[in-house]
């Protein structure tokens, strides 16, 4: 058995070294072959899946094809071959494998990713964020992450995204992230802080996706984040381009801005920018001053997943919708199911928006946290509604938040946070009821057994029947 075993390990060592060869020098064919390699390192059928999507791809053109060749030659090759070596080799393979033991052992399965709020220490005092209610105080001492960060490796957890407060304002970001080179970070930042040392820092560093905020122009991005932040944060992009550092962007979507930064012209000026990633988040009432004429109206969440299939249909670029993409993750992914988050006060919370928790970080470890009453009943809730275009237990399905507080008692993680759950739980009903009844004709016309089976496309939102499947999220 042992014998067999290693043979096993060699074999896994040799293909995986033939794939960080083949980064040197891509073509088609290479990138076919890195594919099909990759393949044998999985017994996971999501895997298998996702990476027969990225074969199709290649082969028909696609633009996320035209995204591969634009990350391999922009990255020095040694940050190719370190994001290949955290992001896929250990979050996928290594990861999938400790997460599948794990879950034959103890009967629940640990996430694909962790949220990370190490300090609520901010620059910026922007206008709808959802930490508001946290205060700006809170921040862990480096031996808490550290221990986080372990305990994720022994999971099989090597995605971590970084959040706050401001994550440059952490004075051990940088060290994290280098005592941990086995992990994927994800860092977003308003960009204000991003100089050219700390570009060239997270170039050294190399297993890092730097995430920048931005809400369109400079008249959407001065609105939400301060006068001058938007001239401020073009230098940041300046700088990450100029040591040559994985860039993502990242909207917060509101009625008044959701027209400009679904556009196409948005899009291309991000490209432009430098941008790789760019992700949408709703804004969300959570932050205990809940301002219900920033949420967007059924029609503009309806125009937004519009035009994200449109921009990933024509656009070399990764768009994550994160309330629009409920049908290629099969509805909520909160309480642990694919991710968690935890915050600077130590608090285990289901999601970003989910300001509850049962457990502190310092109390307990991430294993036990994840079994945990609250973690436990949102899991057996998912997904909150058979419409997965109606995904979220906070502003889709509020009755089901609502129940789960009942049942589990946890206490809110900041004051003001329970405010959508008693005195304006009948507006968030209202809101809910308003988006289901749009999103519902949308699931029946353009959704078959979950799966879209229609495209929209640019020239003027045109539908058209669909040709292309997600390559799909990995647990």
């Amino acid at each position: 058995m042992e014998v067999l075993q290693k043979i096993k390990d060699y074999a896994y060592r040799k293909a995986v070294e033939q794939i960080v060869s083949l980064l040197r020098k891509v073509d088609d064919q290479k990138i076919l072959q890195m594919l099909s390699i990759a393949k044998m390192l999985t017994n996971d059928p999501e895997v298998k899946r996702a990476i027969e999507g990225i074969k199709r791809f290649v082969q028909t053109d696609h633009p996320a094809k035209q995204l591969f060749y634009r990350i391999i030659n922009y990255l020095p090759y040694e940050n190719c071959v370190k994001i290949f070596w955290t992001l896929f080799n250990n979050g996928w393979f290594i990861g999938g494998k400790k997460r599948d033991a794990f879950e034959k052992e103890h009967g629940y399965r640990p996430p694909f990713v962790l949220i990370l709020s190490p300090t609520m220490r901010c620059n910026l005092r922007c206008k709808g964020c959802y930490t508001l209610g946290y205060g700006r105080k809170y921040e862990l001492e480096y031996e808490v992450v550290d221990r986080i960060l372990k305990e994720c490796e022994d999971l099989g957890i090597y995605f971590v995204t970084v959040l706050g407060g401001e994550p440059l304002m952490y004075p051990h970001l940088f060290r994290m992230i280098e005592e941990h080179p086995d992990i994927f970070f994800q860092v977003y930042t308003n960009g204000t802080l991003v100089n050219r040392e700390v570009a060239k820092r997270f170039s050294e560093l190399g297993n890092v996706l730097v995430i920048i905020s931005i809400e369109g122009d400079q008249e959407e991005t001065d609105a939400w984040r301060g006068k001058g932040v938007y001239k401020r944060i073009l230098q940041a992009f300046d700088n990450l381009r100029e040591h040559r550092v994985l860039i993502g962007t990242s909207s917060t979507v509101t009625r008044y801005n959701v027209e400009k930064v679904s556009s196409f012209e948005f899009i291309d000026e991000l490209i432009e920018l430098g941008s790789f990633v760019q992700n949408y988040f709703l804004y969300v009432p959570v932050n205990g001053q809940a301002d219900f004429s920033l949420m967007v109206t059924p029609e503009q969440r309806d125009l937004l997943r519009r035009r994200v299939i449109a921009v990933r249909n024509t656009r070399p670029i990764f768009i994550m919708d994160f309330w629009n993409d409920g049908p290629y993750v099969g509805g909520c992914i909160a309480g642990g199911r694919r991710y968690f988050h935890i915050n600077a006060k130590g608090d285990i919370e289901p999601c970003v928006y989910t300001h509850i928790a049962v457990d502190n970080i310092r109390n307990t470890t991430i294993a036990q946290a994840l079994n945990s009453k609250l973690f436990r009943a949102i899991r057996a809730r998912q997904p909150h509604n058979p419409n997965h275009l109606r995904p979220c237990m906070i502003i889709d399905n509020p009755h089901v938040m609502r129940e789960i507080i009942q049942e589990t008692q946890p206490y809110f993680t900041h004051p003001g946070a329970e405010e959508i759950y008693t005195e304006k739980a009948p507006l968030m009903d209202e809101y809910a009821a308003r988006w289901g009844e749009y999103a519902d004709r949308i699931w029946a016309e353009e959704y078959r057994d979950g799966k879209r089976v229609v495209d929209y496309w640019p020239e003027g939102q045109e539908v058209r029947p669909s040709i292309c499947g997600s390559i799909g999220v990995v647990q």
